[in-house]
């Protein structure tokens, strides 16, 4: 098991985690225990949730997706997140398709 990213919350590990998953990668998120008192154990390092690819052979192209997400979110146009008609996965806004199914998003 190789750790491809760590993030500031637990919310994010798992939105992260899906996108990856979404794209055959299977993942594990660890750690981010301690999300009620996280603004004071922000800088601890081993505190914050980490994404693990559970297979050696997907690390590559895990960092690959994640930096390509956080273009993503970087990018990410404003507004609410929407239900997948098909699976009802929620997404956020700035996903075109379901990482789950791969159902474009309604109009």
């Amino acid at each position: 098991m190789i750790p491809v990213h760590e993030v500031i919350n637990l919310r994010e590990a798992n939105l992260l985690a899906g996108f990856l998953e979404g794209h055959g990668i299977p993942v594990e998120v660890r750690g981010g225990a301690f999300q009620a008192v996280e603004g004071e154990l922000r800088n601890i390092r081993g505190i914050l949730p980490k994404i693990f690819v559970l297979e050696d052979r997907d690390a590559d192209r895990a960092l690959e997706l994640v930096k390509a997400y956080g273009e993503l979110m970087k990018n990410a146009p404003e507004g609410d997140p929407w239900l997948c008609p098909k699976c009802g996965e929620t997404l956020e806004p700035q996903f075109r398709s379901c990482w789950q199914c791969q159902t474009e998003k309604p109009a």
